[in-house]
């Protein structure tokens, strides 16, 4: 039993004698239940944020201030005649939600421009399904998309670490739109450590910058990074980041929920998870990791990739993935690996991802491997014994004394003599750090 002490005690008796119980006491203090409607407050509805996408798939995700239901509106045409509507969710009830709102578009033809709208309604009370009552509902403004394939442009923008620091996500997010790939790879560590939804939901879908709506217009395709496993909610991410089809995946494949293989014209596009930078034993985990069966699953997802005629056959292949796959014996990384605990603490690369994955991207024809979480651009060109080349992107740091540090896009584009051009921009200074053809 409660011990009610004398003050306690005191304080109910006067709210009592005022007319008052002390169960409403404490209840004016306790905030409204957001799943019992707006009650009377307007709803803000943020940009539609497209996301997972694939050669007939696109994922629409926005941010939402209230109890509310979503639909996306689309057509192949600017005038939206013959517009569809494809409602959140999938069979049976459809979900509503308080901050954000999902709904996976199915059954598109490949390298399509679609135009497409949300539309949101408010629950202005649901203390009851029988007396539940909706308010007006809110149309976007019309936004396009193209859905991938061997059709597009082969363009593709990646960013990584961006941790959240708004001032150079803002800088990463002008060169995007002015650069306009065809997709964006956010390779990892878009997050710090993750603690409730809303934090998520700014970081993904409302963040506080300007030139954020190219998420409208270009689709992105996350990987997670080391970070993006971190804090007590990070494993509902699904709740705010679309993960990919699961028609994409084998029944034995059920849980690599956010790794893909697409077209994106003359390249095909592989995502791959890298994990933790830690051992799975690691104290710090308390036995919460269960990362190499995770890398071993992927190993043979990946072969199952690489089998596929449209990826076979396409004149690039790159392999997105946070983590490094190479550090140079003579590098002050070599030794800090993943594989066991080492003084640093973390893995600046992850020797296991790279004996489980390598003899595939070697025999397969696989030519780049684009990664980050190392926070500094780095670039290892083919050598002897590894016929792929790895970028590394930067991370957040601005006017930092340290000047190989710096936020970065790394893009890369297929030009009309057949051959990939990889550039990295240093967002900050406005300097091309890399420009180089692969063949």
């Amino acid at each position: 039993m409660k011990e009610v002490t004398r003050r306690g005690f005191i304080a109910s008796a006067a709210f009592a004698a005022a007319g008052g119980s002390a169960a409403e006491a404490n209840e004016a203090t306790v905030p409204q239940d957001p799943f019992l409607g707006t009650r009377g407050q307007a709803l803000e509805v943020g940009v539609p944020c497209l996301q997972a996408a694939g050669e007939t798939t696109m994922g629409v995700s926005w941010a939402v201030s209230g109890l509310s239901k979503g639909e996306v509106e689309y057509a192949d045409n600017p005038g939206m005649v013959n517009s569809m509507r494809q409602r959140c969710g999938g069979y049976g009830l459809v979900p509503i939600d308080t901050s954000a709102l999902q709904v996976r578009l199915t059954g598109l033809r490949p390298s399509t421009r679609y135009w497409y709208r949300t539309i949101t309604t408010p629950f202005t009370d649901y203390a009851n399904i029988y007396d539940a009552k909706l308010g007006e509902p809110i149309v976007s403004d019309i936004h396009s998309f193209t859905t991938l394939g061997c059709g597009v442009k082969s363009h593709f923008c990646m960013i990584c670490d961006t941790h959240a620091q708004w001032k150079s996500y803002q800088l990463i997010s002008a060169k995007l739109k002015e650069l306009s790939p065809a997709a964006v790879v956010w390779n990892g560590d878009a997050t710090n450590t993750t603690q409730k939804k809303s934090t998520a939901v700014k970081i993904f879908l409302n963040p506080p910058i300007t030139d954020s709506d190219w998420m409208s217009d270009i689709p992105m395709m996350f990987e997670s990074g080391n970070h993006d496993f971190r804090g007590s909610w990070i494993s509902r991410k699904e709740e705010v980041v679309l993960p990919r089809d699961p028609a994409e995946r084998s029944s034995g494949q059920w849980d690599l929920k956010w790794n893909f293989a697409v077209r994106i014209g003359d390249i095909a596009a592989i995502g791959m998870d890298t994990g933790e930078d830690k051992p799975d034993s690691h104290p710090k985990w308390f036995g919460l990791a269960n990362f190499t069966p995770y890398r071993q699953a992927q190993a043979k997802w990946l072969e199952d990739q690489l089998s596929r005629p449209d990826i076979a056959s396409a004149k690039h292949k790159i392999l997105f993935c946070h983590i490094p796959l190479f550090a140079a014996q003579d590098s002050a990384a070599y030794p800090h690996d993943g594989v066991a605990v080492d003084p640093h603490d973390f893995a600046h690369w992850s020797r296991e991802c790279s004996e489980l994955w390598g003899p595939l991207i070697d025999r397969c024809g696989i030519n780049l491997v684009v990664c980050g979480h190392q926070h500094r651009f780095r670039y290892d060109p083919p050598s002897q014994g590894r016929k792929w080349a790895q970028v590394v992107g930067g991370g957040p740091n601005l006017a930092s004394k340290d000047k190989s540090l710096f936020p970065t896009v790394v893009e890369g584009f297929v030009e009309d003599s057949g051959g990939m051009r990889l550039r990295v921009h240093n967002v900050e200074s406005g300097i091309v750090t890399l420009d180089t053809i692969l063949l």
